[in-house]
Formats: C-alpha cells, structure tokens, sequence
C-alpha cells in the first residue's frame, strides 16, 4: 500500500491515504497553504468546541477558514453534548467541508474537564451517540478520532471501533497511545491491528509514532491500516506526504526541500493572517519544529526567539548559513 492509493470515505474518494492530523495552535490556515502543496490525501482545520461554534464565537469561526484549493478539506469538532451536535454538524457542511471528524482523542486538561475530547473514552455508548447525531444530520461523511483507551485498565478500543461502526462512521483514527500516557512512550500498533481486523465498513485510520517514511512503512505492513494519520510529523515535515510518494516510487530515503524558501513563504503567509506580536510566536514555533534538524541551528533558534519585530526574523534568516 503506498500514498497513490486512493482512500474512499462514503461518497468521498480521497487522491491518497496520507491525512494530516489537525494539532490546535500549529495546523492554522499559515501551515496548510504550506502543506497543501505536498498534497496529503486529507487536510483539516484546528478543532473546534462545538458549543463555541453554535455561539459564533468570532476567534473559532476564524479557525475554519480555507482555501478553495485545499480541498478536500476537513473540519474537526469536539463536545459532549449530543443535543447540539447535529446543529453543529450541520454548520459545518454548510462551509463547504468535505468531512466532518469528531475528536474523542484530545489528552489535554481543558478539553477533557467538561466530558470532551478523550475523555470522551470513558463514555464509548456516549461516543455513538453523538456520532449517530452528526450523521444524521449532513450528507458529507463523518469520522472519529480515538485513542485506544483512558489507562492501561481501561483499553476499549475494539469496542470502541463497533460502535462508530454501528453509528455508520466512514473512518476511525486510532492513536496507539491511552490517555493518561499523553504523547509519551510507546504507540500500539497492535491495537490499530486488532481494529482492522474486526472492522467490517469502517475505514481504519493509524496515527501515532510517525515521523519518517519508514515510520508509515512499517504502520501499513503491520497493522494493515485503510490510511495514515500524520499528527507531530507533519509539524517537523510538513513535505512528508510528498517525501513518502517519493519513498515509495525510490524507496531510497532523503527527499530535498529547500527550508529557507519554505520557511520565509511560511513568514508570508502568518504576516497575511496574524498580527506582528503573533507573528513572532509562530516564527518560534516553526523554528522549534521543521527547522531543527539544521547543522547550526541552535544560533538561528537564539536569534529567532530574541527577534522583536519580523525585520529581525528576516535579518536572521538571511544572515544564516543555510548550506
């Protein structure tokens, strides 16, 4: 299985089964017209609290924004409430979005407190529910995105893939991780093996531990996953959809990009959608992610994170030794 084949999700056919994850506070509309052109099968905005979307809460509805050229494009929501979701849903097809995928996956503390996100595991009858409310409200295809359990002692994930079944979800994504291990020590595997093996209609998506294209090798041939879920790697390699169709047509490792060029249309693009005060702190961020693995780039980390105006970004990037 490689990333030129094409991946169905109900009525949506997909060009390929490399999907990048959304990740709040890095997959904004900057880093997907820097990822669209690497051509994952499947991009989707920041996530979204369902409650805030209804509310039309300026600085979510912000987050939905896309480019005509991004599609297939997919929204992400999250909540607990299944009295709201198909009203949700609904808001979201409406925008043009090409699926809908509900996150019971999120580890972090302020959007688990009300029930949503990954705790969301705890209550799986919970998770059809809300699922079946979606669906019955939009024609676009729906998705979920889980981990494989709360803790050790409460690892549901088989049970948890019957039920979006049952619910008529087109494709699960499993993080081989629980929540209480966060983004720390070993992905599963097993479990997404495990998945694929009872699933019947359901699309099954893996996600976790994948940075490399050996990485989504080695997922495909050991869990026979339908696609892949690229989550933190997309953030170090947002070119690696393109680098994996280049493994697989090559099957040799390395694929050129040039970062400085990226990395300065990458500085556009933030310029275009945020103000200066924000675009230093996503500057920091980047240089953080697919800039590291430069020889030397700690001094141009240090000059980065000490910039108090984009010209000293710029001066910095210039003034790097990029060779």
């Amino acid at each position: 299985m490689n990333s030129n084949t094409a991946l169905k999700l109900g009525d949506l056919i997909l060009p390929n089964n490399i999907l990048y994850a959304p990740l709040a506070g890095f997959t904004d509309l900057a880093f997907r017209r820097i990822a669209k052109q690497f051509k994952p099968g499947l991009m989707f905005c920041e996530m979204v609290k369902i409650e805030a979307l209804i509310r039309g809460i300026d600085n979510t509805l912000d987050m939905l924004e896309y480019d005509e050229d991004m599609h297939p494009i997919g929204a992400q929501i999250c909540g607990s409430n299944p009295k709201l979701s198909k009203e949700c849903a609904k808001i979201i097809e409406d925008k043009g979005f090409d699926i809908i995928d509900f996150n019971c996956g999120c580890p972090v503390n302020k959007v688990i407190k009300d029930g949503s996100g990954s705790a969301m595991l705890k209550t799986p009858e919970l998770i059809g529910e809300i699922l079946s409310e979606i669906i019955s409200g939009v024609k676009i295809p729906v998705s979920v995105k889980v981990r494989i359990g709360w803790d050790f002692n409460s690892i549901n994930i088989l049970d948890i893939v019957q039920i979006a079944e049952k619910a008529g979800a087109a494709a699960i994504t499993i993080h081989g991780r629980t929540r209480s291990q966060g983004y720390s020590g070993p992905s599963n595997w097993e479990y997404i093996k495990e998945s694929k093996k009872i699933a019947k209609k359901i699309k099954v998506i893996g996600n976790g531990g994948l940075f490399e294209p050996l990485d989504i090798e080695k997922m495909f041939k050991e869990t026979n996953c339908d696609g892949v879920m690229v989550a933190r790697g997309a953030l170090q390699k947002p070119w690696i959809a393109k680098e994996w169709e280049s493994y697989c047509l090559n099957k040799q490792e390395g694929f050129f990009i040039d970062k400085k060029a990226l990395f300065l249309e990458h500085l556009h693009y933030t310029q275009m959608i945020c103000h200066e005060r924000q675009v230093l702190l996503e500057m920091k961020k980047i240089a953080a992610s697919y800039l590291k693995n430069l020889k030397d780039i700690k001094h141009l980390r240090i000059a980065i994170m000490n910039s108090s105006s984009t010209e000293d970004v710029f001066s910095a990037v210039n003034n790097f030794n990029w060779a």
